[in-house]
């Protein structure tokens, strides 16, 4: 092939799979709802522009561009917002530098995205961990109770600010609220990696939004909502003038006007068509996730069951605009997903016992329909599991700072001999992207097994290469 990526992305979209994953503008369809979204998508390759004098400067708007953030900021009540052209990892950067200084002390949620942990790196941060917790019977990540995050705050000496992520890759939230008031009230700074919920707040049946609660927000419009691949959003609620140019040093002096006029109509689709859109759509939602659950195969999961196999933790929420699709016992989510993918249905990811399928309002009633008859010829003897796997839920041993592993030495070693030893770099299983072990951990043999369940199930995992990850040689 003389272009191979042109290629295969024009032979991808010729398979017209059903996206039930990212991005939110399902691969353009998001962009039909109404005129001047059809206009945008059938002249998208001739808006291709850079800044003139007409178009504002993202770097120091003044016009356009600087009327666009205002009416974006108002609409998630929030101080002051920005569009981000380099996604939302670009936003977490700045977050971080912006609201910590070298040697502090955090707060991280385990099950956080990669740029976070890229941030502890860069910004040579402190980080205490925040326990996750794990539902054995379904084989989910919950997000953290009130419990977990003051267990890790005792055990902190001057903890500066605290990150957080709402909703987890599953579309889980629960009622943390009067948790961040009170973590603000003694002085920490609060940063809300809100990527999959940029929709959120906009339907009183959606989760509840907290943009205008956390000192730094950031929303992942991409993922979705109608806007394109790396378009994301920064809100900001705290008097902060360095984060201007933090923003200005993650992000490129080229921006897209194609991702700024994206962003643009994703809240302008929010406030015209946001709540009435999610209203059909949780409705039809509901509707087929009863007619599948009865089909007795697999099971759509409601708040109800979360509660019920959680009796510790009562208010966990699950975003309706997805579909946590949970296999029984002895079946094999990865299978299902490659299931579904045969059948042109992209799945968002795949774990231990089932799939997520991201919803969305431009969904049909035919695009139900094809999950649903999908699922009715699923044979389940083909989604027989090899070997059962649960994730560990101790954070391993610290033995280093994850800035302080940069620079030390290193050597690959084979998987099954690296118990004990130190990683170098994450070890990140795709799906969900929730490291296993950060920089300077010491690897348990946990850790060594989950890492061979995702090989044997030919599943993607950062970190690991030919079998070998790349540990500590300090000794």
């Amino acid at each position: 092939m003389k272009l191979p990526l042109l290629e295969g992305l024009l032979k991808y979209n010729d398979e017209e799979n059903l996206l039930l994953s990212m991005p939110g503008n399902k691969g353009g369809i998001g962009f039909t709802r109404d005129e001047i979204g059809l206009e945008f998508v059938n002249r998208m390759g001739f808006l291709d522009i850079t800044e003139v004098d007409p178009l504002d400067n993202l770097h120091y708007p003044e016009g356009i561009i600087k009327e666009a953030q205002e009416l974006l900021a108002k609409t998630y009540k929030a101080k002051k917002a920005y569009f981000l052209v380099n996604g939302s990892s670009s936003g977490n950067l700045a977050a971080m530098f912006s609201a910590f200084d070298e040697g502090d002390e955090v707060l991280v949620e385990r099950n956080c995205h990669k740029s976070i942990y890229n941030g502890l790196i860069m910004r040579k941060l402190k980080v205490k961990y925040i326990e996750p917790i794990i539902d054995d019977e379904l084989g989910l990540f919950l997000p953290p109770n009130k419990e977990n995050i003051y267990k890790a705050l005792e055990n902190c000496s001057k903890p500066k600010g605290i990150i957080i992520t709402y909703p987890n890759y599953f579309g889980i939230t629960y009622d943390i609220e009067e948790i961040i008031c009170n973590l603000k009230g003694i002085g920490l700074k609060v940063i809300i990696d809100c990527a999959h919920g940029a929709h959120f707040g906009i339907n009183k049946r959606l989760p509840k939004s907290l943009a205008s609660l956390g000192d730094y927000v950031v929303l992942s419009a991409h993922k979705t909502l109608p806007a394109l691949t790396q378009g994301a959003y920064l809100l900001v609620n705290e008097e902060n003038d360095i984060i201007d140019f933090y923003i200005k040093s993650f992000t490129t002096t080229s921006p897209s006007y194609l991702i700024m006029a994206s962003l643009d109509y994703a809240r302008y689709y929010l406030d015209t068509y946001g709540k009435d859109d999610y209203d059909k759509l949780i409705n039809e939602s509901e509707k087929w996730k009863k007619k599948i659950n009865k089909l007795g195969k697999v099971y759509i999961l409601s708040e109800s069951d979360l509660d019920k196999h959680n009796d510790r933790i009562e208010g966990y929420k699950i975003d309706p605009s997805r579909y946590i699709v949970i296999l029984p016992k002895g079946y094999n989510g990865h299978k299902f997903l490659d299931y579904l993918r045969d059948n042109k249905i992209q799945a968002e990811m795949s774990f231990s016992r089932g799939v997520v399928l991201i919803l969305s309002p431009f969904n049909t009633e035919e695009d139900f329909k094809i999950i649903y008859e999908t699922i009715l010829n699923l044979d389940m003897r083909n989604m027989s599991r090899e070997i059962e796997i649960k994730y560990s839920r101790n954070i391993p041993i610290k033995k280093f700072e994850p800035y302080e592993t940069f620079k030390l030495k290193s050597r690959w070693c084979e998987i099954e001999k690296c118990e004990g030893l130190v990683a170098k770099e994450s070890i990140i299983p795709y799906p969900p992207g929730i490291p296993l072990v950060c920089p300077g951990e010491i690897i348990s043999k946990d850790v060594i097994a989950i890492v061979r369940d995702y090989i044997i199930n030919k599943k993607s995992i950062i970190g690991v290469n030919n079998n070998k990850i790349l540990i500590l040689d300090i000794n």
